[in-house]
């Protein structure tokens, strides 16, 4: 141990393990005590982002070695995660169609059409509606007749 006590020594070599005497100050720490000085790690943490053609350039690697997934996500420190989700991402993107003015008109024809259907095809059951009651009608008038001219005889 050191002979040296702690008002004599300053800086990381005092020894700690000798308590200190009451009314001792101590020396402040400096701005560079209990901080990471490890200048990749970022002062800021911010999200990820990735560009289009990075997941996709990904993904068809991906694709084109499908035994080595777990190397290629490790290389670039990417989780399955991203890549399930970007998988869902390029899906989504290739079925959808671009809304064009074609595409519009050919939605508001077929609304169109549609509406005019079940328009149509309401009036088409009222008619068949309509049609059969003149037939019951018919054939209960008809009755009623052959009743009467049974009755007459």
């Amino acid at each position: 141990m050191s002979t040296l006590t702690l008002e004599q020594t300053c800086g990381v070599d005092a020894d700690r393990s000798v308590a200190a005497k009451a009314a001792t100050r101590r020396e402040a720490a400096g701005p560079q005590v209990g901080r990471a000085m490890d200048p990749e790690v970022a002062a800021v943490a911010r999200r990820r982002k990735f560009s289009d053609q990075y997941k996709l350039s990904i993904l068809t690697e991906i694709e084109e070695n499908p035994g080595s997934t777990g190397a290629i996500v490790r290389r670039e420190g990417l989780y399955s995660s991203h890549i399930t989700d970007w998988r869902r991402w390029r899906d989504r993107v290739t079925t959808e169609k671009k809304p064009t003015s074609k595409n519009k008109q050919m939605h508001n024809e077929m609304a169109k059409l549609q509406r005019e259907n079940s328009r149509l095809a309401m009036k088409l059951k009222k008619a068949e509606t309509l049609i059969e009651l003149q037939k019951k009608t018919s054939e209960l008038l008809e009755m009623m007749s052959r009743s009467a001219s049974d009755e007459k005889q």
